[in-house]
């Protein structure tokens, strides 16, 4: 057994004493999401890499087209970006909550994506959720590959998760992270000592503590410049993604 896979191992047992609370089932994901079989996550398999948030023929909404209480609620306090993460864009930024093992964030990665090449403006931060054990170790290893690697694997670390679970029905064991990391160059050693690092641990806690304090339930979750937190359910076809992304910059503009 490597040094790698014995880090691996014993962090995902002991995560749990970072005290992370499991997220609610509200038209989110919880971890069972990720080993329930392909037929369940068809259910949201429409949110998919088609959905363009500017469609060629575009729809016109206004501020009355959406309703503070249904479709975004406003905080007390608003959020900040931690010094781990990008500064805010010309227009300001959008948080978004995930957990790479859940298939509701992976078939609404690539839509945000497509949000984030339309509007370079905008900083989209993603932050991993470590919600609970499970999730506390596969955001651990998130903000790890963030240290370690030349490149941002937030995309390929979601992907691979995702075929993980359609081609295995699981999450990812610790010698598929192995796998991943040879597949992307990254020394096992260096991940195995960043992993370690105490500092991830305080990213850990910084993104369960904005959660709690913004009554964070479930993923994916964006939340635009630190004030506004979505509440619309998430985009399923060209026409919702339309209109949830119209909401988003409705409260990009809003001071």
């Amino acid at each position: 057994m490597t040094s790698t896979y014995k880090l691996l191992v014993v962090t995902a047992a002991t995560l749990l004493l970072l005290g992370c609370q499991p997220a609610e089932n509200n038209n989110g994901a919880t971890e069972n999401d990720a080993q329930q079989s392909t037929e369940n996550a068809g259910a949201t398999s429409g949110v998919a890499i088609e959905l363009d948030p500017t469609p060629n023929v575009a729809q016109e909404f206004s501020a009355t087209d959406f309703v503070e209480g249904k479709d975004y609620r406003v905080l007390d306090t608003a959020l900040t970006l931690a010094d781990f993460e990008k500064a805010p864009g010309e227009r300001g930024f959008v948080m978004e909550f995930l957990w790479p093992g859940c298939p509701h964030c992976q078939h609404f990665n690539p839509t945000i994506n497509a949000f984030a090449l339309e509007y370079s403006d905008v900083a989209i931060v993603k932050r991993a959720a470590p919600a609970n054990e499970r999730w506390a170790y596969d955001s651990r290893i998130f903000y790890t590959l963030r240290q370690v690697a030349d490149t941002n694997l937030d995309d390929e670390m979601i992907e691979f998760y995702e075929r993980t679970r359609e081609n295995q029905n699981r999450l990812p064991s610790p010698e598929d992270i192995q796998s991943f990391l040879a597949e992307h160059s990254i020394d096992g050693e260096a991940f195995a000592s960043a992993f370690e690092d105490p500092t991830q641990t305080d990213k850990l806690r910084k993104i369960m503590t904005d959660m709690m304090d913004a009554e964070i339930t479930s993923v994916p979750t964006l939340v635009v410049n630190g004030k506004y937190v979505i509440t619309a359910t998430a985009p399923h076809s060209p026409e919702e993604s339309q209109r949830y992304f119209a909401l988003v910059n409705h409260l990009l503009e809003r001071d």
